[in-house]
Protein backbone atom coordinates (compact mmCIF):
# COMPACT_ATOMS: atom_id res chain seq x y z
CA UNK A 1 0.00 0.00 0.00
CA UNK A 2 2.54 2.13 1.00
CA UNK A 3 4.68 1.28 -2.44
CA UNK A 4 1.35 2.35 -4.40
CA UNK A 5 1.06 5.71 -2.50
CA UNK A 6 4.35 6.69 -3.47
CA UNK A 7 3.88 6.24 -7.13
CA UNK A 8 0.75 7.98 -7.31
CA UNK A 9 2.47 11.13 -5.43
CA UNK A 10 5.66 10.70 -8.60
CA UNK A 11 2.44 10.11 -11.00
CA UNK A 12 1.52 13.63 -9.34
CA UNK A 13 4.10 15.42 -9.67
CA UNK A 14 5.33 14.63 -13.36
CA UNK A 15 1.62 15.85 -14.15
CA UNK A 16 2.26 19.23 -12.95
CA UNK A 17 5.58 19.39 -14.58
CA UNK A 18 4.20 18.19 -17.82
CA UNK A 19 0.49 19.98 -18.03
CA UNK A 20 1.76 22.91 -16.17
CA UNK A 21 5.18 24.03 -17.65
CA UNK A 22 5.54 27.01 -15.35
CA UNK A 23 5.90 25.02 -12.45
CA UNK A 24 9.58 23.69 -12.39
CA UNK A 25 10.19 21.76 -9.17
CA UNK A 26 13.44 20.47 -8.91
CA UNK A 27 14.62 16.92 -7.41
CA UNK A 28 15.69 18.29 -4.20
CA UNK A 29 12.17 19.74 -3.31
CA UNK A 30 10.86 16.59 -4.90
CA UNK A 31 12.89 14.89 -2.31
CA UNK A 32 11.68 17.77 0.84
CA UNK A 33 7.84 16.69 -0.30
CA UNK A 34 8.24 12.95 0.18
CA UNK A 35 11.08 13.10 3.41
CA UNK A 36 7.89 15.12 4.49
CA UNK A 37 4.83 12.77 3.67
CA UNK A 38 7.06 9.91 4.48
CA UNK A 39 7.59 11.35 8.44
CA UNK A 40 3.88 12.02 8.39
CA UNK A 41 2.96 8.04 7.40
CA UNK A 42 5.44 6.98 10.26
CA UNK A 43 3.59 8.89 12.90
CA UNK A 44 0.47 7.88 11.58
CA UNK A 45 1.14 4.31 11.52
CA UNK A 46 3.18 4.76 14.96
CA UNK A 47 -0.24 5.88 16.77
CA UNK A 48 -2.33 3.48 15.27
CA UNK A 49 0.08 1.06 16.81
CA UNK A 50 -0.14 2.70 20.40
CA UNK A 51 -4.07 1.55 20.33
CA UNK A 52 -3.28 -1.86 20.60
CA UNK A 53 -3.61 -2.74 24.11
CA UNK A 54 -0.65 -4.12 26.45
CA UNK A 55 -2.13 -7.39 27.43
CA UNK A 56 0.85 -7.46 30.12
CA UNK A 57 -0.20 -4.07 32.11
CA UNK A 58 -3.83 -4.07 30.85
CA UNK A 59 -4.51 -7.88 31.24
CA UNK A 60 -7.41 -8.55 33.86
CA UNK A 61 -6.04 -11.99 34.36
CA UNK A 62 -4.60 -12.56 37.22
CA UNK A 63 -1.59 -15.33 37.28
CA UNK A 64 -1.63 -15.78 41.14
CA UNK A 65 -5.34 -16.40 41.24
CA UNK A 66 -4.57 -19.60 38.90
CA UNK A 67 -1.35 -20.82 40.08
CA UNK A 68 -2.68 -21.63 43.33
CA UNK A 69 -5.25 -23.90 42.86
CA UNK A 70 -4.63 -27.71 42.67
CA UNK A 71 -6.26 -28.77 39.45
CA UNK A 72 -4.50 -28.17 36.03
CA UNK A 73 -6.19 -24.87 34.48
CA UNK A 74 -5.46 -22.31 32.07
CA UNK A 75 -6.41 -18.58 31.19
CA UNK A 76 -5.47 -17.05 27.80
CA UNK A 77 -6.38 -13.19 26.19
CA UNK A 78 -5.78 -13.62 22.81
CA UNK A 79 -6.20 -10.39 20.46
CA UNK A 80 -7.62 -11.06 16.91
CA UNK A 81 -7.38 -9.02 13.28
CA UNK A 82 -8.95 -9.30 10.17
CA UNK A 83 -7.02 -12.20 8.14
CA UNK A 84 -4.40 -10.45 5.99
CA UNK A 85 -5.85 -12.42 2.78
CA UNK A 86 -8.53 -10.00 2.30
CA UNK A 87 -10.67 -13.34 0.32
CA UNK A 88 -10.53 -15.05 3.85
CA UNK A 89 -13.92 -13.30 4.90
CA UNK A 90 -14.79 -13.23 8.36
CA UNK A 91 -11.17 -14.99 9.23
CA UNK A 92 -8.70 -13.62 12.16
CA UNK A 93 -5.69 -13.73 12.59
CA UNK A 94 -4.03 -13.65 16.26
CA UNK A 95 -1.72 -10.46 16.76
CA UNK A 96 -1.21 -10.44 20.26
CA UNK A 97 -1.92 -13.23 23.27
CA UNK A 98 -1.05 -13.99 27.12
CA UNK A 99 -0.88 -17.69 28.35
CA UNK A 100 -1.37 -19.07 31.40
CA UNK A 101 -1.44 -22.48 33.18
CA UNK A 102 -1.21 -23.44 36.79
CA UNK A 103 1.60 -24.60 38.28
CA UNK A 104 -0.16 -28.12 38.90
CA UNK A 105 -0.07 -28.89 35.26
CA UNK A 106 2.20 -31.58 33.85
CA UNK A 107 2.55 -28.83 31.01
CA UNK A 108 4.18 -26.48 33.00
CA UNK A 109 5.14 -27.79 36.49
CA UNK A 110 7.09 -24.37 37.62
CA UNK A 111 4.08 -21.90 36.53
CA UNK A 112 6.54 -19.81 34.69
CA UNK A 113 6.58 -20.74 31.32
CA UNK A 114 7.24 -19.05 27.93
CA UNK A 115 4.67 -19.26 25.63
CA UNK A 116 4.10 -18.96 21.81
CA UNK A 117 1.48 -19.10 19.33
CA UNK A 118 2.13 -19.72 15.34
CA UNK A 119 -0.49 -19.73 12.89
CA UNK A 120 -3.31 -18.80 15.39
CA UNK A 121 -6.51 -18.73 13.05
CA UNK A 122 -10.46 -17.92 14.24
CA UNK A 123 -12.29 -19.48 11.62
CA UNK A 124 -15.64 -17.53 9.93
CA UNK A 125 -19.08 -17.64 11.90
CA UNK A 126 -20.74 -20.50 9.55
CA UNK A 127 -23.24 -20.94 12.65
CA UNK A 128 -24.74 -18.72 14.26
CA UNK A 129 -22.73 -18.02 17.93
CA UNK A 130 -20.41 -20.24 17.05
CA UNK A 131 -16.68 -20.19 16.25
CA UNK A 132 -13.26 -22.01 16.78
CA UNK A 133 -9.32 -21.18 16.74
CA UNK A 134 -6.81 -23.40 16.20
CA UNK A 135 -2.88 -22.51 15.93
CA UNK A 136 0.54 -24.06 17.17
CA UNK A 137 1.53 -23.50 20.61
CA UNK A 138 5.00 -24.31 22.33
CA UNK A 139 5.43 -24.30 25.80
CA UNK A 140 9.28 -23.48 26.64
CA UNK A 141 9.54 -24.61 30.20
CA UNK A 142 13.39 -23.50 30.39
CA UNK A 143 14.54 -27.15 30.25
CA UNK A 144 12.71 -27.92 27.13
CA UNK A 145 10.00 -26.38 24.37
CA UNK A 146 6.90 -28.59 23.75
CA UNK A 147 4.98 -27.84 20.47
CA UNK A 148 1.63 -28.89 20.85
CA UNK A 149 -1.91 -28.14 18.52
CA UNK A 150 -4.02 -25.72 19.74
CA UNK A 151 -8.23 -25.43 18.99
CA UNK A 152 -10.70 -23.77 20.85
CA UNK A 153 -14.92 -24.09 19.71
CA UNK A 154 -17.26 -22.28 21.56
CA UNK A 155 -21.01 -21.18 21.42
CA UNK A 156 -22.68 -17.97 22.54
CA UNK A 157 -24.59 -18.07 25.71
CA UNK A 158 -25.51 -14.96 25.64
CA UNK A 159 -25.15 -11.05 24.13
CA UNK A 160 -25.15 -7.70 25.03
CA UNK A 161 -23.55 -4.26 24.53
CA UNK A 162 -20.57 -2.74 27.15
CA UNK A 163 -19.53 0.59 26.32
CA UNK A 164 -20.13 0.53 22.74
CA UNK A 165 -18.59 -3.02 22.21
CA UNK A 166 -20.25 -6.14 21.66
CA UNK A 167 -19.89 -8.50 24.36
CA UNK A 168 -20.73 -12.07 23.78
CA UNK A 169 -20.56 -14.85 26.96
CA UNK A 170 -19.08 -18.12 25.75
CA UNK A 171 -19.03 -21.43 26.87
CA UNK A 172 -16.82 -24.03 24.84
CA UNK A 173 -13.62 -26.60 24.88
CA UNK A 174 -9.95 -26.18 24.38
CA UNK A 175 -7.78 -28.84 23.26
CA UNK A 176 -4.45 -29.19 23.68
CA UNK A 177 -1.96 -32.15 22.35
CA UNK A 178 1.03 -33.63 20.00
CA UNK A 179 -2.07 -34.65 17.88
CA UNK A 180 -5.66 -32.25 16.64
CA UNK A 181 -7.56 -35.25 16.55
CA UNK A 182 -6.56 -37.16 19.92
CA UNK A 183 -5.41 -34.72 22.27
CA UNK A 184 -3.97 -35.22 25.81
CA UNK A 185 -5.44 -31.94 27.44
CA UNK A 186 -8.76 -30.97 27.25
CA UNK A 187 -10.33 -27.86 29.17
CA UNK A 188 -13.91 -26.51 29.13
CA UNK A 189 -13.82 -23.18 28.62
CA UNK A 190 -16.31 -20.32 29.48
CA UNK A 191 -15.50 -16.07 28.96
CA UNK A 192 -16.20 -13.62 26.55
CA UNK A 193 -15.56 -12.76 22.85
CA UNK A 194 -15.83 -8.61 22.82
CA UNK A 195 -15.51 -7.11 19.00
CA UNK A 196 -13.61 -3.28 19.64
CA UNK A 197 -14.31 -1.95 16.08
CA UNK A 198 -12.21 -4.62 13.59
CA UNK A 199 -10.74 -6.28 15.71
CA UNK A 200 -12.20 -9.29 18.42
CA UNK A 201 -11.11 -10.27 22.48
CA UNK A 202 -11.25 -13.51 23.04
CA UNK A 203 -10.61 -13.96 26.90
CA UNK A 204 -11.59 -17.19 28.33
CA UNK A 205 -10.29 -19.66 31.70
CA UNK A 206 -9.85 -23.24 31.28
CA UNK A 207 -10.69 -26.49 33.95
CA UNK A 208 -10.11 -29.80 33.24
Amino acid sequence: MVVQTYKGIFDVILMVQIDTKSINLTAITMLTILTLILLNLSIDGFSQTLQTPDFQSNSNIDKSEIMDNTQAELATKIQLVPHENEYLDDYYQVSDFVFVLSNSSQLCPSGKCKYELEDGIMQAERISGERSLAGRITIDTGDSKNMMELRASWKTVDEFEKNGDNVKDIKGTLDLGTSQFNPENKYQINGTLTKHGEYYLLEVKGIK
